[in-house]
């Protein structure tokens, strides 16, 4: 680590002979390492979509959400993956919302099928920028079911 970080998280000095308090900065890397693992379990996002299950699919994604908040709190507010974290999370509510009302219920099934469908779209297609650019910030490795939503053409690096 080098001077400069250390010094920004030095939160005390004591003396008479000697001493130091200061707060370690979180790891991003590890943190981005354990989400993407967390996600590669999560067939919601790779599946295909005929294999999925409406009920299922919504309780997965909030999940996926909770496990995004529990990792927001962990992480710099302007740093590159909460910034990707938080827009996966926008995705995730745009898809409960779609998908949980009770009117979704009552429709028929080719109609529930096509709307899952393509929410389950929606939502692969923003995890997978955002996947995308916390692979390439943090040198992450993907597994390659999951790396299949990563649009290779589209990443951004921020």
């Amino acid at each position: 680590m080098k001077f400069d970080r250390i010094l920004k998280n030095i939160t005390g000095l004591s003396c008479p002979i000697f001493g130091i308090q200061w707060t370690a900065p979180v790891d991003e890397v590890k943190l981005a390492e354990q989400f993407v693992i967390f996600l590669e379990d999560k067939r919601v996002l790779f599946n295909p979509s005929h294999m999925e299950d409406s009920g299922h699919c919504v309780s997965s994604v909030n999940c996926i959400r909770n496990e995004i908040t529990s990792t927001l709190q962990q992480v710099n507010s302007k740093s590159p993956l909460s910034k990707s974290l938080r827009r996966m999370r926008s995705a995730s509510l745009v898809f409960q919302n779609a998908i949980s009302p009770n009117s979704f219920s009552t429709l028929e099934e080719p109609i529930q099928n096509s709307i899952l469908e393509r929410e389950l779209f929606k939502l692969r297609e923003k995890f997978g920028l955002s996947l995308g650019e916390i692979t390439v910030a943090y040198g992450v490795d993907v597994q390659d079911a999951l790396a299949t939503i990563i649009p290779f053409n589209c990443v951004k690096y921020t």
